[in-house]
């Protein structure tokens, strides 16, 4: 009878979503009178964090307190389209459809702010909820003051809405080459386990196990 030890290792590569199959992942975002943040999007959060994800790629790419965004995924009938929470595309896939979304949204932030402070939008900045003019901070506007004329001055409803979808990619019959990168993200992962074993009973005991990802 003797106790043996040995070693596994195993690698995979893990491609992100299902980017040659029609793969969307919409998103639409209004700001409140306040300047709060709304946000409604498909993705469902089953634990991996999708919806603080979520949250903070609007608030960054605004320029927003986190604190100042709402993230509505409730429900998938009303809401923006998702092709569904799985192959790690939440992140990927879905994150980038919200910060398109916020972009947009941003872009007539700066424009409504533009006519407030009468300085070109391309001469404005967004930090922490305020509309600055660039080399001139002293000449700023808060957000919750251009949303405020955006809904009383303009009649405007500020929106952004954004679609994450990867053409698909044609197929060249003769080579099977494609026209496109098959995934627009690839992951990898790595684990090595030391196991010891008694070779008369067949007990395997885990020594060690390191994973990478």
């Amino acid at each position: 009878m003797a106790r043996r030890q040995g070693r596994g290792f195993a690698t995979i590569e893990y491609p992100t979503g299902m980017n040659q199959n029609g793969d969307p992942s919409q998103a639409w975002i209004k700001l409140k009178p306040d300047g709060r943040v709304d946000v409604f999007a498909g993705t469902v959060d089953i634990g991996q964090g999708s919806k603080t994800v979520h949250t903070q790629i609007v608030a960054d790419a605004i320029g927003v307190p986190y604190d100042w965004v709402t993230m509505d995924n409730s429900n998938t009938d009303s809401s923006a389209v998702c092709t569904g929470t799985f192959a790690s595309r939440g992140t990927f896939i879905g994150g980038n459809a919200v910060r398109y979304a916020a972009e947009k949204a941003k872009e007539r932030i700066l424009e409504i702010a533009s006519k407030e402070l009468e300085i070109s939008a391309d001469d404005l900045e967004v930090v922490d909820g305020e509309v600055l003019a660039k080399g001139a901070p002293d000449r700023k506007i808060s957000i919750p003051d251009v949303a405020g004329a955006a809904t009383y001055v303009y009649g405007e409803l500020i929106t952004g809405n954004g679609t994450a979808l990867k053409p698909l990619a044609e197929l060249n019959d003769d080579d099977g080459s494609v026209t496109a990168e098959p995934h627009s993200a690839i992951s990898y992962s790595a684990c090595v386990i030391d196991v010891e074993v008694d070779d008369e009973t067949g007990e395997v005991t885990v020594l060690k196990m390191t994973q990478v990802y």
